[in-house]
């Protein structure tokens, strides 16, 4: 397994987990209607996030490259599937956020606006959907162009 392999596979359990957090937290205790005005949801989902990105950050230091170690193999196939899984990331994340406020405007059209608690899950559901979405694209790329299997 490669170093960007074994990377996205941290990805997805980290921020598989940090989604599941950020869900508890934001439809547990009302949902998005009184998300917005529920302090301690707010600041609950922030921790969850935090922790998932010092979870990532930690995951990409213990992952690096280091002296005295055998050197990583990147290769233009690396680089290639890393500038592919980008733009399908960037095309699913973006449709996902339009689509999403298509959605939220048609069935909140007859009050006239959209509970707020939706603009919070929608900016944290953007974060971690870019994750998950380039660590995916990425575990299916390599998978279909033979993977090396070298670590």
């Amino acid at each position: 397994m490669t170093q960007t392999e074994k990377r996205s596979v941290f990805i997805l359990v980290i921020w598989g987990l940090a989604a599941c957090g950020v869900a508890a937290a934001f439809f547990g205790g009302g949902g998005p209607r009184s998300f917005g005005a529920d302090q301690g949801r707010i600041v609950a989902t922030a921790v969850v996030l935090g922790f998932g990105f010092g979870a990532f950050f930690l995951m990409l230091y213990l992952t690096r490259s280091r002296p005295g170690v055998t050197p990583l193999v990147v290769d233009e196939r690396d680089e290639t599937i890393a500038a592919r899984a980008g733009v399908i990331t960037l095309v699913v994340v973006l449709s996902s956020v339009y689509l999403t406020c298509i959605v939220l405007w048609e069935l909140h059209r007859g009050a006239g606006c959209v509970p707020v608690g939706w603009l919070w899950f929608l900016g944290y559901g953007a974060v971690i959907c870019t994750y998950l979405c380039h660590a995916t694209v990425t575990l299916v790329l390599n998978h279909r162009t033979g993977g090396r299997g070298q670590g």
